[in-house]
């Protein structure tokens, strides 16, 4: 054994395994060198041949610490077609252009609301429900219901756990699996099987035959398979590291709220997932589904229809109202709260979405009059156009994402006659608008604002200290 190990035996067998024509090529030349020594000048030929073969192998492989001196070409696969998650370069919530610089990007409605336009079966929606009610019963409530009857909290953390779950389906459906199976994890099962092979060799009884792989792994062993500790460690870490990609923007500023779900999904979700797929019977089951070529059984039910992902889950089930929830109407009624409000939306170059809002509820009111004078009507008509080049325009910099046919009546009434104007009258284009812009301001920008600082400062005001307050001031 230890002569072996001088000699390298097993280095050169595998070598020999992995490439049998070249090392045959290599034992012929070496054998004609020395039976044929006295022709070694046409010989070095060959050798110089040989030479130059290793000697690019081992700058052109893409597993070679030595420097590629070509550019590597990568086959990227095209992406489909769901919205992107958290970078810029995606349609703007507000403006609807596709690069938008001007807002911020927790703007984009893919961000906020990742669960927009996601519809699964309602057997599997009731199913992941179900799945993710058991962690809430099993790891929350335990301890929660010792605390507080209020569902305030966990209403929060269903729509938080209903973010994640959005987001890792959005992601998974841009992961390329057939690459990811033939590249890692055909690789990983064949380095588990050629360990598992050397371990077998050295052991006679088949009790230490897991002690035994541990051992010929060596320093390649992953951290997680030394205890259970390290892999409870591992998967928080892990966890942590995914939040930036699975949370919503901001959420990570809140340590409380991290942890918390640190602990749930790494203790309650990924640690039995894995040991379920750990499970030798799993794996065989997965084997044998994907080896299996015999056609499914026809279903005997018609499927069942689709629903929103997790919309009946993260319903809030605390009936009573949240004392530091805002309602857009409270906010308009209050100077102090407008004025924090207006400075909020400064911040998230988003005050246009407020200035149109109450622009058409002035033309609205202005419209509906019964009888209208030219003048009147013209007025309104220059108003019109106004509203159309500031808010509809491709080029305009407050543009806003109206549907194509609201855009469409505005642009007709626009570029008509000023007389075209009363039209709107009995024409929903406007009142579709001022709907899908107050939608925005209550559903995306309200509840943002009751998390800003700006809301909190108008909350603590007067229970701050006279030095900033001066400092504010």
């Amino acid at each position: 054994e230890k002569l072996k190990q001088r000699l390298r035996l097993d280095v050169g067998r595998e070598i020999c395994r992995q490439y049998p024509l070249f090392c045959f090529l290599l034992l012929c030349l070496s054998v004609a060198s020395l039976l044929l020594n006295r022709y070694l000048h046409v010989l070095m030929i060959f050798w110089s041949f040989v030479a130059g073969v290793v000697t690019f192998y081992c700058s052109l492989g893409p597993d070679s610490l030595l420097p590629n001196i070509f550019f590597t070409i990568k086959y990227k696969p095209k992406q489909l077609g769901l919205q992107e998650l958290f970078p810029q370069g995606r349609s703007c919530a507000v403006c609807g252009k596709v690069k938008c610089k001007r807002h911020r990007p927790s703007l984009l409605l893919e961000n906020y609301q990742p669960w927009l336009d996601l519809k699964i079966s309602s057997k599997v929606d009731a199913s992941l429900s179900e799945v993710l009610e058991l962690v809430l019963e099993n790891f929350v409530y335990p301890w929660y219901r010792d605390v507080t009857d209020d569902e305030s909290f966990v209403d929060e953390l269903r729509i938080t756990l209903r973010f994640f779950a959005s987001v890792l389906i959005r992601r998974i459906h841009k992961v390329d699996i057939p690459s990811i199976i033939t590249k890692k994890l055909l690789k990983a099962a064949m380095k588990h099987i050629e360990v598992i092979v050397k371990a077998s060799q050295k052991v006679e009884n088949t009790e230490f035959l897991q002690q035994a792989a541990l051992e010929e792994y060596g320093p390649e062993l992953h951290v997680a398979l030394r205890s259970r500790r390290d892999e409870l460690h591992y998967l928080r870490k892990l966890t942590e590291l995914l939040f930036p990609y699975i949370l919503p923007p901001k959420a990570t500023d809140c340590r409380s709220l991290t942890l918390l779900l640190r602990e749930i999904l790494s203790g309650s979700v990924f640690l039995p997932s894995l040991d379920f797929l750990a499970d030798p019977d799993t794996v065989n089951h997965l084997l044998i589904i994907f080896i299996d070529d015999s056609p499914p059984e026809k279903a005997t039910e018609l499927p069942s229809p689709l629903v929103p992902f997790l919309q009946k889950f993260a319903e809030p089930r605390n009936k009573k109202p949240s004392v530091l929830k805002l309602e857009l109407k409270h906010i308009r009624e209050q100077q102090d709260l407008l004025f924090r409000f207006m400075n909020f939306l400064k911040q998230e170059g988003a005050v246009h979405v407020l200035q149109i809002c109450l622009t058409v509820e002035e033309f609205n009111d202005r419209i509906l009059r019964p009888e209208l004078s030219n003048d009147e009507m013209l007025s309104l008509h220059e108003e019109l156009q106004k509203i159309y080049k500031t808010y509809c325009l491709d080029e305009s910099i407050d543009k806003i994402r109206f549907d194509p046919f609201i855009v469409e009546e505005i642009q007709k009434i626009a570029e008509g006659p000023y007389i075209d104007v009363v039209k709107l009258q009995t024409m929903r284009c406007l009142f579709e608008a001022y709907e899908h812009v107050l939608s925005l301001l209550e559903n995306v920008f309200t509840p943002m604002f009751c998390h800003s600082d700006e809301y909190f400062r108008q909350l603590l005001r007067g229970a701050e200290s006279p030095t900033r307050n001066s400092k504010l001031n």
